[in-house]
């Protein structure tokens, strides 16, 4: 039997096994209803389906598209449906001829598929609805104007006009505007929140799952996908760190896949607080915390901790809080200082083991050269800083140079003043959100909501300083930037939560689960 195939019979039970947990966990508590749920987990398997029984890209984008097009017609909320899959299928990518008047006219991967299938309809509803803020409205809009514009303004020199058209335009609509507009304005009630972020929830389950799994059977499960659909996602070799697999899952590689599950972290910091039952909070976070160890990726787990710490920090008594987690981490001390597999465990931490210390030297080197170089060019960078002398010596012995740093890419690219607006963009969201926390009571739900898209920023921002924004960086980055306006505003409305008993955990307070009704369609969520 081909290896894909073999991997699809794991695959498939360690999602139907997941989905049930997560059946279970967050529908008898008022966040989705079955219908909502089994059509979306549809879904994902049959995404995933199509993909390892085509055996050719094309024959899967057409299944897909189908798939979605059935699946996505009585939806009625196309973001919850979107989070659910956003991280079902690796970012296998194939490119259209342009027919001889271009060599590319552009490149199809399953992301862009289910935005051009999913997102566009829902663009095209909510742009006509009158209480829907129209795009360049807000602060966060008017900053990415400004990022789309300087990015044509310094690239148009260096290309041709289609490629242009294609990279600075068209992608840029797909593999940013949609992300940022649906998650930003398609949220118009917390209970859409509660229903989208628990599908978000329950597909990152399914991928840390996955992730742990392949972590302990030393297999990358979709590592054979890409030669099964005759298509490339770029080097998929088997890293290993102390024995042990890097496992990736769909992320492409070990650190975006251990990125990946640090958003799970975060967004299960709030979805958590809306389940009943203690021992499923439990296991939904030690699924994600599965992942996160399974990537074996040292930048997330700061970016882990740096999640946990904030979330804690805007929370009810943050000192209480910190100093049960100071007293649970002194109390394990004992047993990481006295057991091989706790000094194993320490001896992996960054900065403090010497596991991979090199790749710490790496970093630090590459920040010196790429100061030398932006200070070259200080403003507006160079498009083709990877041809600079100073750039080239970083190149390694596998031909890449791996710019292990989304800041440094940005301003080598494009300069301080790129780098400055990708900062401001982000800024304003994170703004809004915090403001809009000091207007709330911090028991009010809408406050764990905030403070959790906020922690989860601030460790996505700490953990994209150590990788460059490839594979599934961006579409959570994006994404996350939309939620965070989308609640901004929804905080300014004013729309009152239902009553809240019980104090939840991490001083959070859960409300009271009632049942879901079916809603009616509704074309614009």
């Amino acid at each position: 039997m081909p290896e894909h195939l073999r991997a699809l019979c794991f695959i498939l039970p360690i999602a139907w096994v997941v989905f049930l947990f997560a059946k279970k966990t967050i529908i008898p508590n008022g966040l989705v209803t079955p219908q909502d749920f089994n059509r979306r987990r549809n879904l994902w398997f049959a995404l995933t389906l199509s993909a390892f029984l085509a055996h050719n890209f094309w024959i899967f984008a057409a299944v897909a598209a189908v798939a979605i097009l059935i699946l996505s017609r009585d939806e009625p909320n196309k973001a919850a449906m979107h989070f659910a899959v956003l991280v079902c299928l690796p970012r296998l990518t194939a490119s259209i001829s342009g027919g001889g008047l271009v060599k590319e006219l552009f490149a199809l991967d399953p992301l862009r598929i289910l935005a051009l299938l999913i997102l566009v309809p829902v663009w095209w509803q909510l742009r006509k609805r009158p209480d829907v803020e129209p795009f360049g409205k807000l602060l966060v809009d008017k900053i990415m104007i400004v990022m789309f514009a300087l990015e044509i303004v310094l690239t148009l020199p260096e290309r041709t006009l289609p490629s242009v058209l294609r990279d600075s335009v068209f992608y840029a609509f797909t593999n940013v505007f949609l992300l940022y507009y649906v998650s930003s304005r398609s949220l118009r009630s917390i209970q859409h929140f509660r229903e989208s972020l628990s599908m978000l929830t329950a597909g990152l389950w399914v991928f840390c799952a996955i992730v742990a799994f392949e972590f302990l059977r030393r297999w990358l499960l979709y590592s054979s996908l890409e030669r099964a659909l005759g298509v490339s996602i770029g080097d998929r070799g088997y890293l290993i760190r102390s024995g042990m697999l890097r496992a990736e899952g769909t992320a492409g590689q070990s650190i975006i896949a251990g990125y990946v599950a640090a958003v799970g972290i975060g967004i299960f910091l709030y979805v958590r607080t809306l389940i009943q039952n203690p021992w499923m909070r439990r296991a939904g976070m030690a699924l994600m915390f599965a992942g996160i160890v399974g990537a074996f990726a040292r930048g997330p787990w700061v970016g882990g901790v740096a999640i946990i710490m904030v979330f804690l920090l805007l929370g009810p008594s943050p000192f209480g809080s910190i100093g049960k987690l100071a007293g649970a981490i002194l109390l394990s001390l004992p047993v990481l200082l006295t057991t091989d597999a706790g000094l194993a465990m320490i001896d992996h931490l960054p900065w403090i083991g010497t596991v991979d210390a090199r790749n710490v030297d790496f970093r630090e080197n590459l920040f010196d050269v790429a100061i030398r170089v932006i200070l070259q060019y200080p403003f507006f960078g160079n498009y083709d800083f990877a041809t600079i002398p100073e750039i080239e010596s970083l190149r390694g012995s596998d031909g890449i140079i791996d710019v292990v740093n989304t800041y440094i890419m940005i301003a080598l690219r494009g300069g301080i003043v790129s780098l400055t607006v990708f900062v401001l963009l982000v800024a304003a969201a994170m703004w809004g959100v915090f403001m809009s926390l000091l207007k709330l009571d911090k028991h009010d739900e809408r406050h764990v909501l905030g403070r959790a898209l906020l922690a989860t920023m601030v460790g996505v921002l700490v953990t994209i300083a150590t990788v460059s924004p490839i594979f599934l960086v961006y579409p959570l980055y994006w994404c996350l930037t939309g939620l965070m306006v989308g609640f901004t505003q929804l905080v300014a409305r004013g729309e009152p939560v239902r009553k809240q008993v019980g104090a939840g955990p991490v001083g959070a307070v859960r409300p009271v689960p009632q049942p879901l009704r079916t809603p009616g369609r509704a074309t614009w969520r």
